[in-house]
């Protein structure tokens, strides 16, 4: 029983950042595949007798690593910044919600707290 909900809240996550995981995943994979490249390009400097430019190819690698996870590094903090939009939006008001006397009540608050800031 444990088990089976335990897998049920692991797969709804998965299933609700599903697009973000998937860019995590690629990011991965892309950065393995330059881990690679970067290899094979560095022996291929040493065979050709070409270390003079050993610096410039580790100085790219890492500007490209770099700004895999900056990519990664934004859309983390994208998805942070709209749910804490969201959580705002809805202490707000959500007005379809709400009956007329709590949103009356809402308003008169908000012209009080404005008439305050002004005096």
């Amino acid at each position: 029983m444990f088990r089976q909900i335990k897998s049920a809240i692991i797969w709804s996550y998965i299933w609700r950042f599903r697009s973000l995981l998937a860019k995590i995943l690629i990011a991965i994979a892309s950065i393995v595949v330059l881990e690679f490249v970067y290899k094979d390009i560095v022996e291929y400097l040493h065979l050709t007798n070409n270390v003079k430019y050993l610096g410039i190819v580790l100085i790219i690698k890492w500007i490209l690593i770099l700004a895999i996870l900056g990519y990664i590094g934004f859309f983390v903090w994208r998805l942070k910044t709209r749910k804490t939009n969201k959580k705002k939006a809805n202490t707000i008001g959500d007005t379809k919600k709400m009956s007329k006397k709590e949103i009356r009540e809402l308003a008169q608050k908000i012209i009080h707290s404005k008439q305050n800031k002004l005096t």
